[in-house]
């Protein structure tokens, strides 16, 4: 199965400022602004929360090089959801290389899309293993631009 991540993610799913100390104010804010543009209902906040912040429990997944990608499946996810949130200050998200994390890509889906899921974060973990795109990232000034970013780089890996 090709999965298409353009189609999971647009400019609305992108927090420039992503703001919090710990992971648990990070996740909260990322889930937040995804009940703010209608992507999750709000009424499955702290199960999402807690479902984040469990699969945090079994290891970081903050993977080095300033990046993080938490991820849940949940019963209440109709469709996959991608949000990427960058902090300008980094955020200690216990990343395996105890460095900062400046780019957190968090991914939603249900829990019956296990097989995409997967798919999902290894493409996100090879698009994100190029320390300049990852650095482009990290200074980008519009949500257009990161997006813009995002599908050259999915072209060259896919």
């Amino acid at each position: 199965m090709q999965i298409d991540l353009l189609n999971c993610l647009d400019k609305s799913n992108v927090i420039l400022n992503l703001k919090g100390k710990s992971k648990r104010n990070i996740l909260s804010h990322v889930l937040d602004h995804l009940i703010s543009i209608g992507k999750v209902n709000k009424i499955y906040k702290k199960e999402m929360l807690k479902m984040l912040l469990q699969r945090e429990e079994m290891g970081s997944t903050a993977i080095g090089g300033g990046i993080a990608l938490p991820h849940a499946r949940l019963e209440c996810i109709k469709n996959i959801i991608l949000c990427v949130g960058i902090s300008p200050t980094g955020i200690n998200f216990d990343s395996l290389d105890d460095g900062p994390v400046y780019i957190v890509v968090t991914l939603l889906s249900n829990q019956k899309e296990a097989g995409s899921h997967l798919k999902i974060l290894a493409l996100l973990a090879r698009i994100l293993r190029d320390k300049y795109f990852v650095q482009d990232v990290r200074h980008v000034k519009t949500e257009e631009e990161l997006i813009s970013l995002i599908k050259r780089q999915y072209k060259l890996v896919r």
